[in-house]
Order: structure tokens, then C-alpha cells, then sequence
């Protein structure tokens, strides 16, 4: 759930930091109603997202923690 409510953090502060130097840079004009429905889709695209990537790559990090924490492999250089 942490990972989840992470993602759509970061989601909302990059969109809106991009909003903002559209505005600043391009003299984009301000559309609050469009803004906060692209927001809306993003951040729903991204969510699903995390909720279907996450698990693999927890079951990755699992394994090669596995593999680097067995007795068999040496890690000190001589």
C-alpha cells in the first residue's frame, strides 16, 4: 500500500511541476478542469501499473537476495 500511495505522490508532483513550466516557459493557458482530469487518468494508469508490476519485482529482489546471502558465495577480494 506504501508503494502504492508513493507512486501517486509522485505522480501528482511531477504533473503539476510540468503544468507549471508549460504555464512559465510555453504561455500555456491555465484549464483547471482539463489539468485535474489528465491528472485523474494518470494517475489511475500508473496505479495499475504498480499494482501489476510490484509483486514481480518483490519476487526478483527476494531471489537475488537468497542467492547473495548464501554461504557459497565468497565476496571478499584477496
Amino acid at each position: 500500500m506504501t508503494i502504492l500511495v508513493m507512486s501517486v505522490v509522485a505522480t501528482l508532483v511531477c504533473e503539476i511541476i510540468s503544468y507549471l513550466l508549460q504555464i512559465i516557459l510555453f504561455g500555456v493557458s491555465i484549464e483547471i478542469v482539463r489539468f485535474i482530469k489528465i491528472i485523474l487518468i494518470e494517475i489511475l494508469y500508473n496505479s495499475m501499473i504498480i499494482i501489476i508490476i510490484y509483486p514481480i519485482i518483490k519476487k526478483a529482489g527476494i531471489t537475488l537476495e537468497r542467492i547473495f546471502t548464501q554461504s557459497k558465495i565468497l565476496t571478499r577480494y584477496y
